[in-house]
């Protein structure tokens, strides 16, 4: 059973109504944007990039670059920049946020980054703090940055120690690469755009929010609920908690308007954001969240583009390596004569994992999560971290790059 078929259960996509009276609604986002930022604890100045880039790999359709950039004092990114070869002038980005465990080398990141490079966009992908070649011994999957060597001190110690959320960290991050992706000259920075999957979901969700340059969003794994106020990790827990307190999920959606294009993709059997009701919650939190916001913006005559697709069957994948995924932002970010031609094969994302002699990770490699998504077949080929790696000869690259150098350098200890 092809369990990879999409059915579109809720499409929001509107023009502006030649008859309605504006709402405050404009005045009320811009204060509900800054309560989100004050409650990610989101610095208010930002530093010099200093990138550098550390490592060229020449593929014979795109260019890889491993490079690194300042996001705040004693903090610098590792990240992997992929870049389509035969431009004819700037194209399109987007900004790959990944979910707990993955990083900038792993597999679906990989597969994203050489899928849409080989479409004509450029690809950023970053290393979350405490994974990869930012965690303390460069391992991957690490998933430093839920601190679970705090256990339940865990708020305690980020409200009164380290004083910042760190969902508010990871954002900052990504919001830093989208600062570094205005600088290239091979990108056009009216046309960047950003997926999410499971923590990069929520991590994207956010930044897709609060900065008005990301145009376009496919988040995976991850809705706008209620239900992450009580449940989940620490490090999305702690600041939905507080997002509850002034604003409801409907105007959160709504938050994405007027400048980001959005599509909510997801399983409807997602247990891993929905373990109550495996799924069924999540889907009826669209249902219900979607149109209120589509009331608002109506109301506030602004037109925007939500949608939210679900997968019959699926658990949780990162769906933006699918067809509809692809397709979806090419319509987005790239005008029609500008599109390359999708191919017209699909893969299963677990046969390709075993074609290359990798491994899914265990929590993730069943038929109904990411061993069964149909991904575009691109001939993608996956490599060794270490040979992407920015710092190859270290096991990590130093304090100023870690989840532990960081909150060393902010609490002291």
């Amino acid at each position: 059973m092809n369990l990879q078929i999409p059915i579109l259960i809720l499409t929001i996509a509107f023009s502006t109504l030649s008859q309605c009276e504006p709402t405050d609604w404009t005045e009320s986002s811009q204060r509900l944007r800054e309560e989100m930022r004050t409650i990610l604890d989101l610095p208010t100045t930002k530093i010099e990039l200093d990138p550098k880039i550390h490592r060229t790999l020449r593929d014979a359709s795109y260019t890889l670059e491993s490079l690194t950039y300042a996001s705040e004092p004693n903090s610098r990114v590792t990240a992997l920049l992929y870049l389509p070869k035969e431009r004819e002038k700037p194209v399109p980005a987007i900004l790959l946020a990944c979910g707990h465990g993955g990083s900038k080398s792993c597999l679906y990141a990989q597969y994203a980054g050489q899928l849409y490079a080989n479409l004509g966009f450029a690809v950023l992908a970053i290393d979350t703090i405490g994974e990869e070649e930012r965690e303390v011994t460069g391992r991957m999957g690490a998933r430093g940055h839920d601190l679970y060597y705090l256990k339940d001190e865990n708020p305690n110690f980020v409200r009164t120690k380290l004083k910042r959320m760190v969902l508010g960290k990871i954002v900052w991050d990504l919001l830093r690469g989208v600062d570094y992706l205005e600088t290239r000259p091979e990108i056009d920075p009216n046309r960047i755009g950003l997926v999410g999957y499971s923590l990069g979901g929520a991590s994207g969700g956010c930044l897709a929010i609060l900065d008005s340059r990301v145009k376009a969003a496919v988040l995976c794994g991850w809705v706008f609920s209620e239900r992450y106020a009580t449940y989940g990790k620490y490090c999305t827990r702690m600041p939905y908690a507080e997002f509850v307190k002034v604003m409801g999920m409907d105007e959160m959606t709504a938050l994405l308007a007027p400048h980001c294009a959005t599509l909510f993709y997801c399983g409807d059997s997602d247990a891993v954001i929905d373990p109550e009701e495996l799924g069924k919650g999540v889907v009826r939190d669209l249902q219900t969240y979607l149109p209120d916001a589509r009331k608002i913006l109506k109301e506030a005559c602004i037109s925007v583009t939500i949608e939210s697709e679900i997968v019959p069957g699926a658990d949780h994948r990162p769906l933006f390596l699918s067809r509809k995924g692809v397709e979806w932002l090419q319509h987005q970010l790239q005008p029609e004569g500008e599109r390359r031609s999708i191919p017209d094969d699909n893969i299963r994302f677990g046969d390709w994992a075993d074609s290359q002699g990798a491994r899914i990770e265990k929590l993730y490699d069943t038929e109904a999560r990411e061993r069964g998504l149909l991904a575009v077949d691109i001939g993608a080929v996956y490599r060794d971290p270490k040979e992407l790696a920015c710092f190859p000869a270290k096991a990590t690259p130093g304090a100023v790059y870690t989840m532990n150098g960081w909150v060393k350098a902010l609490v002291g200890e």
